[in-house]
């Protein structure tokens, strides 16, 4: 059945939602760094959009000033991966050199029709998240930024997102159970990133996006440690 629904969601977005998240992060060449489908949908999501415009009372009349490009979402979801342990294909964890760890008992069990194959308790989920938000502000290994990704299915809605605060909570009455909280800004749709026939190594933004959101392509982003936001 939930195959099912998938096609459906791929056919026809806006008539059948399919309930899945997801983050992904990738570098200034466009390469995945690392992919976390939310297997459990948030508790809660919330997404704000303010329109970019004026209404001005005049002698005449009333005047409305509006900007039709792109204006920054505020996204808001919180939620908990749960306590079992799950077999996950397809998820791609972000590497850290500095962890030395081995990959067997870091949930990395090898690969299956090309896709990794992990297994990670709701714990190891919540970790995932946040060395890949942390990820989000170091710069990759050609010295560019990263950019974060994401994708709400059952809305039908995908941004490049800023995140500007994580927390992560426990309490007494939810012994070993890890809620995340996530404040994010969208601040262009991901239509807007370009991923050419070698997606290895190309992967572009449109030179303007929007008006006080990312005005500069990746090919500027290379020469500088920041991202060209100004919200």
């Amino acid at each position: 059945m939930t195959v099912g629904k998938a096609a459906l969601h791929s056919i026809a977005p806006d008539n059948f939602e399919y309930y899945l998240c997801s983050l992904e992060l990738i570098d200034s060449a466009g390469n995945t760094k690392g992919f976390l489908s939310f297997v459990v949908m948030p508790n809660n999501y919330m997404e704000t959009r303010t329109t970019v415009g004026s209404v001005t009372k005049t002698q005449s009349g009333v005047t409305t000033l509006y900007n039709s490009t792109f204006a920054p979402r505020d996204i808001s979801i919180q939620g908990t991966f749960g306590r079992k342990l799950r077999l996950l294909l397809g998820l791609k964890e972000v590497e850290d050199k500095n962890d030395k760890s081995i990959p067997f008992f870091n949930g990395q069990f090898g690969k299956v029709l090309g896709q990794e194959v992990l297994v990670k308790t709701g714990y190891g989920l919540t970790k995932m998240l946040q060395k890949m938000v942390e990820t989000t502000y170091k710069t990759d290994e050609q010295g560019g930024s990263h950019i974060l990704l994401f994708s709400n299915y059952s809305l039908n809605t995908n941004y490049v997102v800023e995140v500007l605060q994580d927390s992560y909570s426990q309490s007494i009455d939810n012994n070993m159970l890890w809620f995340y909280s996530l404040e994010m800004k969208a601040v262009a749709p991901q239509s807007a990133v370009q991923r050419g026939e070698n997606f290895s190594k190309t992967a572009q933004l449109i030179t303007t996006v929007a008006a006080g959101a990312i005005a500069k392509g990746i090919g500027n982003i290379l020469n500088s440690v920041t991202r060209a936001i100004n919200l």
